[in-house]
């Protein structure tokens, strides 16, 4: 068994008994920002049928990730999302916030990170409706950094589920912003910063150009 199946099986294997259809299908995905990922892939257990989507990718900045989620039945889903994402960014993550939405009602539980170790998982249970989608939030906490891809602690394994109903066909999309050690954090505000006064500088030097 997929060790991030292992993160929530008995999660998973209560919540099948509990659920009264099943996911068909994911036929699209997407990504955009500094998000990139692979083609989801869908299993289900052959001993529980419990239900899990594994994807994989990597991320250098915030990024956003979509599915379309098919079910034979409107009552209430569940479904185990694993994430496992590289950091290409140029920073190590002490911090990982994701935020879920769904067009229609939703809950989410038994959030937490198989690697790096160390990490701890809190649940914002979703609000909502705005625009027709609800929103919850899964704040993740370090633990062992993620390091800077290639090598050791690379690599963010994170999981959570999600139980919903209302219709056989769903949108569900992760909007993810990572976060730096305290360190790192305060030399890019201070690139920023040093970046914005750059540019003030040259745009008054080209005004004095032109007025001269």
């Amino acid at each position: 068994m997929n060790k991030k199946i292992l993160l929530i099986a008995s999660a998973s294997f209560l919540g099948w008994f509990i659920s009264h259809a099943s996911v068909t299908s994911i036929p699209n995905w997407s990504y955009s920002g500094g998000l990139y990922c692979y083609a989801p892939v869908l299993t289900t257990d052959s001993g529980t049928g419990a239900q899990s989507v594994g994807i994989s990718g990597y991320q250098s900045s915030f990024g956003e990730m979509g599915l379309t989620i098919l079910t034979d039945t409107p009552a209430d889903p569940t479904l185990t999302i694993n994430d496992s994402i590289d950091n290409e960014s140029s920073f190590v993550w002490t911090g990982y916030i994701v935020s879920v939405g769904m067009n229609q009602p939703f809950s989410i539980n038994s959030a937490g990170v198989v690697a790096p170790s160390g990490w701890t998982a809190n649940i914002t249970q979703p609000g909502g409706p705005v625009s027709g989608i609800y929103t919850g939030t899964i704040d993740y906490v370090g633990g062992t950094p993620v390091a800077i891809s290639p090598g050791p602690n690379s690599t963010l394994d994170y999981g959570y589920q999600v139980q919903f109903s209302g219709t056989t066909q769903y949108s569900l999309t992760e909007s993810v912003t990572i976060v730096p050690e305290p360190g790192a954090f305060k030399l890019l505000m201070a690139g920023g910063l040093l970046l914005g006064g750059w540019t003030v500088a040259k745009c008054r030097h080209a005004k004095l150009c032109i007025c001269a």
